[in-house]
């Protein structure tokens, strides 16, 4: 497929999401589009390119759960499922115009080139004090970009000593992720583990300013760290500090 081809097959794919805005939540009409535009999309720029694990990423169905003790459920869960749909279309239509606009601009060859350069995926030390449900929460997202996150707690010891292990796996790496919980309290002050203030030196010396700063809402470093500029999060909310991953690993060149 030519890059003309390709542009026309977005717009046709764009005019469809103007449909279906007015459709059913999650119709027959809606799947097949997803399904199909997911396709297509691989078809042009290769199963491993950013275009189309952003696409894949957008949900064709309601998730979660919803309480059904609440007298006006039925009403709600029309309303929630109205609306996460057109979140997902919404979606859907940003990456095709993206995807649209990179193709205008650079064509179809130049962008499986950079698809190409960027299968094997690189590798994220993730520093981190306690086990939260945002250690999780990030691991997955750094794995659903096409990375490959490193958590030493979760690989192999080899033998080796906490402190020696880190060293290696950082050795391993291409930049870090310090995801700064609040764990511990000292004189009323929620601050993180020891080790995530060793590691952020250990960091700064093997990536320079190959870093990303998260901080949990509520969390303080003690005075001898050296300010950063933070993405904020809480255990619930983790979406600021998506946007400001997904924004420095586009500025190191990995997605």
């Amino acid at each position: 497929m030519d890059s003309k081809e390709a542009v026309a097959m977005i717009t046709e794919a764009l005019q469809k999401v103007s449909f279906l805005r007015s459709k059913q939540p999650y119709c027959p009409e809606h799947v097949e589009f997803m399904q199909t535009t997911g396709l297509e999309l691989t078809r042009i720029f290769g199963p491993d390119s950013v275009v189309v694990r952003n696409f894949t990423q957008i949900p064709y169905s309601l998730r979660g759960s919803f309480p059904v003790d609440a007298l006006s459920w039925q009403r709600e869960l029309a309303s929630k499922k109205r609306r996460a749909f057109l979140d997902g279309l919404d979606m859907a239509e940003g990456v095709l115009r993206s995807a649209k606009d990179q193709l205008e601009k650079y064509g179809v060859e130049e962008m499986l080139k950079e698809s190409r350069l960027k299968v094997a995926g690189a590798r994220i030390f993730i520093s981190h004090g306690v086990q939260t449900p945002a250690l999780d929460k990030v691991e997955r997202f750094v794995r659903a970009m096409g990375l490959s996150p490193v958590i030493v707690i979760r690989e192999a010891s080899q033998g080796m000593a906490v402190d020696d292990l880190v060293d290696a796996r950082m050795d391993e790496c291409d930049c870090a992720i310090i995801l700064a919980t609040a764990d511990e309290e000292i004189n009323g002050r929620r601050q993180p583990r020891p080790n995530v203030t060793h590691e952020i030196g250990l960091a700064q010396e093997k990536f320079g300013n190959r870093i990303i700063y998260l901080k949990e809402t509520g969390s303080e470093f003690p005075s001898n760290v050296q300010p950063k500029v933070w993405g904020s999060f809480t255990q619930e909310n983790m979406e600021t500090a998506f946007e400001k991953i997904s924004k420095e690993l586009h500025a190191f060149g990995f997605i």
